[in-house]
């Protein structure tokens, strides 16, 4: 059965130095059939956790979001998506936003390398 969600937000900043903050929205609304969530205690040293996809659909997750808990000190992490070679580096307290409302070639494997103590929370949908 199929589950309703969004993704719902806004980039505010400034059209020009000087002027007032003009907000920027963006979001999805869509259903999802398979989901996947996860949350990852890395310890105190290196190493790279894949995400499990599970019963996602072939065409890959249509909404992926990456949380990174704040922590002073915590290094960076950085997520690969579907084995590539550029990894997104995120800092603690950052997150990745992804949305596709009618993947054809999507998201369809993710891993973590870490290189420090951190917790980052992940949910996939699809």
């Amino acid at each position: 059965m199929s589950t309703p969600f969004s993704i719902d937000g806004k980039l505010n900043l400034p059209g020009a130095p000087g002027l007032s903050f003009e907000p920027l929205p963006f979001g999805i609304s869509n259903q999802y059939d398979s989901k996947a969530e996860f949350e990852f205690s890395f310890p105190a040293g290196t190493g790279s956790q894949a995400v499990d996809f599970g019963t996602m659909p072939a065409a890959g997750a249509k909404a992926a979001l990456v949380v990174y808990e704040p922590a002073v000190g915590a290094p960076v992490i950085n997520v690969t998506i579907n084995g590539g070679n550029k990894p997104v580096e995120l800092s603690a307290g950052g997150f990745f936003a992804f949305g596709s409302p009618t993947p054809s070639a999507g998201i369809t494997a993710m891993s973590i390398a870490y290189t420090g103590a951190g917790r980052v929370r992940v949910w996939l949908l699809g």
